[in-house]
């Protein structure tokens, strides 16, 4: 590398280039984002919990869900149907999740016609809805100080 005075050489090429490994590793992050995968795959859930009492919206993502054409896909949550709202792209499919156990781990299955089953093992937890969780109000000193004097 030349450098003149104090200004550094305007045609520097990256290192990461220089090592071979560094290169491996890059062409390997750019197929994994999905670029060229030709395979049907669901790689997350996200969020990945959701109510127990059930009417959680998640999105399954993934690759190819309609790029080979009209697919039918069904969920389950632990042996639970969800509900397959739409398919939002060739990586999203919206689904309503069903109700569980609270705090209960289950695994996803994604059954694709044609395309088979797709799991991801432990992919959602179930939580329980708080129904007395505090609010805006809970915050209202004045109301809380009206209370207190009307007793």
């Amino acid at each position: 590398m030349v450098r003149f005075g104090t200004f550094p050489a305007m045609f520097m090429r990256p290192r990461v280039f220089h090592r071979p490994a560094s290169l491996v590793l890059l062409v390997g992050f750019l197929a994994a984002c999905g670029g060229d995968n030709t395979k049907l795959m669901v790689t997350a859930i996200d969020p990945p919990r959701g109510d127990a009492e059930g009417g959680s919206y998640v999105h399954i993502r993934g690759n190819r869900f309609t790029a080979d054409g009209p697919r039918d896909a069904k969920v389950y949550f632990g042996g639970r149907a969800g509900t397959v709202h739409r398919f939002a792209s060739d990586s999203d499919i919206i689904v309503e999740a069903p109700g569980g156990k609270p705090n209960e781990v289950v695994d996803v299955l994604v059954i694709f016609e044609p395309g088979g089953q797709l799991r991801i093992t432990g992919g959602f937890k179930f939580y329980e809805h708080n129904q007395n969780a505090p609010s805006v109000e809970d915050l209202n000193i004045k109301a809380a100080k009206d209370s207190k004097d009307k007793k």
